[in-house]
């Protein structure tokens, strides 16, 4: 992603929530930390640029950005939970082997997802 911090400042006041310069540093490291970090790579990563940043503070704002639709957060079977700032539809793969997690677009999950609201009357939400 290349949001400056007005950009990501912005995603953050359009959705009702102060731009604190916390959560933009917490936006920015998950994006910096890689394919679907952990809390523990996101607190790494924002501490980097602000050393202040507490492990808290981090679970607290990640919380948040689930919330208001910023991350999601994917469960990986024997894994810490992680989360991805891709919050368009895609399938998120994980090896076996290693336990990378992997984004897979695919350009008709979007019309897969609408046939399954029309036959179930369910909502697709992951």
């Amino acid at each position: 992603m290349t949001a400056s911090r007005s950009e990501i400042a912005e995603m953050i006041r359009s959705r009702g929530y102060r731009a604190t310069p916390q959560r933009i540093t917490i936006y920015e490291a998950v994006w910096r930390a890689g394919s679907h970090p952990t809390i523990a790579d996101i607190h790494r990563y924002a501490k980097d640029s602000d050393p202040s940043i507490s492990l808290a503070t981090v679970y607290n704002t990640i919380h948040l950005f689930q919330e208001i639709g910023l991350v999601e957060s994917i469960a990986v079977p024997g894994d810490s939970a992680r989360f991805d700032p891709n919050t368009h539809p895609h399938i998120n793969l994980v090896c076996k082997g290693c336990g990378k997690v992997q984004d897979y677009e695919c350009s008709s999950l979007s019309s897969i997802a609408e046939e399954i609201e029309r036959e179930t009357g369910f909502t697709v939400i992951s």
